[in-house]
């Protein structure tokens, strides 16, 4: 599932810039395709739980906060494969294309474009509307931003670069940033006060972004939720699936769903279970998944990576009526107004999301906002393991990372809202083929510690996922 590019032996629980993350599918989460698989949406089986329309999912999580308008006004920044403007994705108040930081960048008929699958089937699930089709929050805008091609691979670094380019232009060109969904995970072992992926989230949080990451589909088998889920800042997200079409209160964590440990659990679980969300025709993961096609537009697919979408959506949905929220209030807010599954929190953290029930705990988590400040222990901030405090001086002014190059290549021809990102270039050293060729970032030091050399020689992200599940 990930090819480590470090040449140097492996060392466990470590994290390395150079390695791949991997957009592949779990096998072990696969479901068998029911009969009634090959229908259009609007004509699901209402005896059959399987697979879920997005207009029941979106009834159930939102409750009385569902609206034609959900989200109406805030913008969901989604790092992913990209974003294909399919039907129910096409247009500006729609949709908004980041830079792409993938490979394809450089081929005009592919930027931007999801040749993968993943990216606009997020996309769907979080803001899609038209054609008869609606996500969680349909009066939202996605702003994607691209990091890996039809493969599904993509670097650590690539990922940090996309979360600070959210960071830097939250609030540009009449954007408002204020959900970054990470559909995303990497099988670690090592702590998050260690982990430079969670120290990019928690400076996405600090800037008043709302982050939710999909817990992992390890089920049972790993205890530790996947990078950047175990980072306590953020929402970590489960899943969830029923047996019954006509209730939701049957709902169990899918057995493949990550518990977290006892110490990190996830948050809120959402539903995960076979959802049907917007499909790429001919994209890598349609051709590789054909029994999940749904008509001629749709796909279904299971995983956490769905889940969270699913509340990325919800968040959005919460944050348009109350927009005074910031990020530790919105998380409060969604845990208080979790409906419990489970005995205990290690498999469902606070309960399944239900946006309407955590608009009526606003007023309690307003009053008590001192109370509900995060004071966990900060990622890379005195670490023991690196000696690295904060990244300092790596950010995107004007297009430009920090006035540097980028070995290869510009991004000469991709476009932001309107805006041409011709020049837009990288810092420190080169981004040498597979590898972060003695890299350094702004200026050669993150504050205090390097990227190259005896700090992270030799060490890999393991088992690293797109918390994708399975395409059924």
């Amino acid at each position: 599932m990930v090819a480590a590019v470090s040449e140097a032996a492996p060392t466990p629980g470590a994290v390395h810039l150079g390695d791949v993350v991997s957009f592949s599918q779990s096998e072990e989460t696969a479901l068998e395709a029911p009969d009634d698989a090959i229908l259009e949406a609007s004509d699901l089986a209402t005896e059959s739980r399987y697979p879920v329309s997005m207009a029941d999912v979106r009834s159930e999580v939102l409750g009385r906060l569902a609206s034609a308008d959900a989200g109406s006004g805030v913008d969901i920044a989604l790092i992913d494969t990209g974003v294909t403007p399919v039907p129910g994705l096409d247009g500006d108040d729609k949709l908004v294309h980041g830079p792409d930081l993938s490979a394809e960048a450089e081929i005009p008929e592919l930027a931007h474009l999801d040749t993968h699958g993943h990216g606009t089937f997020m996309a769907g699930i979080i803001a899609g509307d038209g054609q008869g089709f609606q996500g969680i929050a349909p009066g939202a805008r996605v702003v994607s931003v691209k990091v890996a091609g039809a493969g599904g691979e993509t670097h650590v670094a690539q990922i940090i670069a996309a979360i600070d380019w959210v960071i830097e232009h939250r609030n540009d060109a009449g954007l408002d940033i204020r959900v970054l969904n990470l559909s995303l995970g990497v099988d670690t072992t090592a702590d998050y006060v260690d982990d430079p992926l969670s120290a990019a989230v928690e400076r996405a949080w600090d800037a008043g972004i709302v982050v939710v990451v999909a817990a992992g589909n390890d089920g049972t088998d790993d205890g530790q939720l996947d990078s950047p889920a175990h980072d306590p800042y953020v929402i970590a997200v489960g899943a969830t699936e029923s047996e019954r079409a006509d209730s939701d209160r049957d709902d169990l964590v899918a057995d493949w769903s990550s518990r977290g440990d006892g110490v990190r659990n996830p948050d809120i679980v959402a539903p995960g279970r076979s959802l049907v969300s917007l499909r790429v025709p001919g994209s890598s993961s349609d051709l590789a998944h054909p029994a999940a096609a749904v008509g001629d537009r749709y796909a279904r697919a299971s995983g956490t990576s769905q889940a969270a979408a699913v509340v990325s959506g919800s968040v959005a949905a919460l944050l348009a009526e109350r927009p005074y929220l910031n990020p530790d209030q919105v998380k409060a807010a969604f845990q208080f107004g979790a409906a419990d599954l489970v005995e205990g929190e290690t498999a469902d953290g606070w309960g399944r999301v239900r946006g309407d029930w955590a608009r009526r705990r606003t007023g309690r988590v307003v009053r008590e906002r001192d109370a509900l400040v995060q004071d966990h222990p900060r990622a890379l901030i005195d670490s023991t393991a690196t000696g690295i405090s904060r990244p300092a001086g790596a950010t995107w002014s004007g297009g430009t990372w920090s006035g540097a190059t980028w070995s290869g290549g510009t991004w000469s021809g991709a476009t932001w809202s309107g805006a041409t990102w011709s020049g837009a270039t990288w810092s420190g050293a080169t981004w040498s083929g597979a590898t972060w060729s003695g890299a350094t970032w702004s200026g050669g030091t993150w504050s205090g510690g390097t990227w190259s050399g005896a700090t992270w020689s030799g060490v890999t992200w393991s088992g690293g996922t797109w918390s994708g599940g399975t395409w059924s």
